[in-house]
């Protein structure tokens, strides 16, 4: 994780500096920026391995219009939100507006420090594999730009999370094929013993974005008893 940027949102400077010293001793660099405007002045002109999002900043979740702004912009880098929100309507709301994961405050500073490492490994993980020259997948109405990580349906560009992209190209470069939960959650979040609800929850995400009617999927299809597939009729 050696010299890995971090930029890290929040209003709370209590908070900044709680997460600038459990990463002091990682080798990670470490950004600070109190508002949504230092963030984007900050975020143009360097470039991060991963953002941590303080979701009310100064008013009400203005931490969603960044995480918007800053997964337009940047749609590869993983965000994670910081926040005292712990319903779990928050927490969808949330991973909606382009966060990867959620952690409410109050949170463990070793918590915090194993799922960031986490994350940034998985990111370093897709930009390796990611190649030099464009790579697009065609499948029926939707295309997959590899290189810029880039989702289209009849060339109009849908905005995805991270998670919701990398769930759309396993998708993609594995049609008509049933998966299980399991399978899953071991081949886009690299962990087979994770909470399976969450592959459900991201399905639905998908199918938001990408159906026609996503209570009538013509495309992710459930496969009831197994799991689920990606089909081009």
């Amino acid at each position: 994780m050696k010299n890995q940027k971090i930029l890290v949102v929040d209003d709370d400077p209590i908070i900044r500096k709680l997460t600038w010293r459990a990463f002091q001793s990682t080798g990670l660099l470490i950004y600070q920026a109190d508002s949504i405007d230092t963030a984007i002045d900050i975020s143009s002109r360097i470039s991060f391995d991963l953002f941590l999002l303080d979701v009310g900043l100064t008013y009400e979740n203005d931490g969603y219009y960044l995480a918007q702004h800053l997964r337009e912009l940047f749609p590869l880098t993983p965000i994670i939100f910081l926040s005292g929100k712990s319903e779990e309507q928050d927490i969808i709301t949330g991973l909606e507006n382009g966060a990867d994961y959620y952690i409410t405050k109050p949170f463990s500073i070793d918590y915090l420090k194993a799922q960031v490492t986490s994350t940034l490994n998985r990111y370093q993980t897709i930009k390796k594999d990611l190649k030099p020259i464009s790579e697009k997948i065609d499948a029926g109405p939707f295309q997959f730009d590899k290189k810029t990580f880039s989702f289209y349906k009849n060339d109009n560009k849908i905005e995805m999370s991270s998670k919701e992209a990398n769930l759309m190209l396993f998708f993609m470069e594995n049609p008509d094929q049933v998966f299980s939960k399991e399978q899953i959650l071991l081949n886009v979040w690299n962990d087979q013993s994770g909470e399976a609800n969450l592959v459900k929850v991201y399905i639905n995400y998908l199918r938001n974005k990408i159906e026609d009617d996503p209570k009538k999927p013509e495309f992710l299809k459930t496969i009831w008893g197994i799991g689920y597939s990606f089909t081009i009729n």
